[in-house]
């Protein structure tokens, strides 16, 4: 399924490594123009000289999500030069302190919070009024890995916790944007050999033994591939899929070919949200 993205505007946060710089550098070959954005120079330089070379078009700027202001002007001279937003994809994120929460510093907990969570939120705010104005638009978080799987991995709360919070804020978004046919959906990876993956090496036992020893084998072993989430943001990003919104979407192990053929148990279910407790399901048993 090749998504149809020609000379589509799309905005992707934290492209300037891992995922961010994959889905950057995807979205170009699809023909769109791509803009990144992230903290650090050299790593912008890089993708915007790489998708150059490979005859796509390609802008950076030097962003810091966690500060409004910042997110503010980036996004206002976005609108500025290219007229419109099509697609935002938010991939900026950190772990945060590693370890027991007692002995993480508070001041770094909240950061992870800032960057993550408020990161994803302050670019959100910002591009909804133009895609209200225009009456279409596709929203793109990032979940991190397993969120919403049976297991919940110790030592890294701060992390956990803002894109748990991102699931979250991705279905209260969907529902606000409904009518203005803006879908927004989130994306679990997998486990994708990023610069996290050193991160939580570098870590050693404060990441904990048991995902210690999973990192080291994923390490070795190369870990999930960063194109299937590429694939499954090309999908979301495109007219194919909106049908789908407010959805949490593992990059691993749904089949967005199956998606057409579930359509309005899509639509109208908790399928693919982070829901333990659905009243119409306790509804319908009280019927039977």
């Amino acid at each position: 399924m090749k998504a149809d993205l020609s000379n589509k505007v799309v905005v992707i946060t934290g492209g300037g490594q891992g995922i961010g710089r994959t889905m950057a550098l995807s979205f170009a070959k699809l023909g769109s123009r791509v803009i990144v954005c992230s903290r650090t120079r050299l790593d912008l330089e890089k993708v915007e000289r790489d998708i150059k070379s490979l005859g796509g078009t390609c802008e950076y700027h030097i962003v810091d999500v966690a500060v409004l202001s910042q997110v503010e002007k980036f996004f206002a001279n976005v609108i500025k030069k290219h007229g419109a937003i099509d697609v935002l994809i938010t991939c900026a994120g950190i772990y945060g302190p590693i370890g027991s929460l007692e002995d993480n510093d508070a001041g770094d907990w909240k950061k992870a919070i800032d960057i993550n969570l408020l990161g994803t939120v302050n670019c959100v705010r910002c591009v909804i009024p133009f895609m209200k104005r225009r009456k279409e638009g596709k929203i793109i978080t990032l979940c991190g890995a397993g969120i919403g799987g049976p297991n919940i991995v110790p030592n890294f709360s701060a992390y956990t916790t803002s894109k748990a919070a991102i699931a979250g804020f991705t279905e209260a978004m969907s529902k606000e944007l409904a009518e203005y046919n803006v879908q927004v959906n989130a994306i679990s990876p997998g486990a994708v050999n990023t610069r996290l993956l050193d991160i939580a090496l570098d870590a050693g036992k404060r990441a904990g033994k048991e995902f210690l020893e999973k990192c080291r084998r994923q390490k070795l072993e190369g870990g999930t591939s960063p194109e299937k989430s590429t694939e499954l943001a090309a999908f979301l990003a495109s007219k194919e899929s909106n049908y789908i919104s407010g959805k949490v979407l593992s990059a691993v192990w749904d089949d967005i070919t199956a998606f057409h053929d579930i359509k309005d148990k899509l639509a109208n279910s908790s399928l693919f949200n982070l829901r333990r407790i659905d009243e119409s399901m306790f509804f319908e048993k009280k019927a039977q």
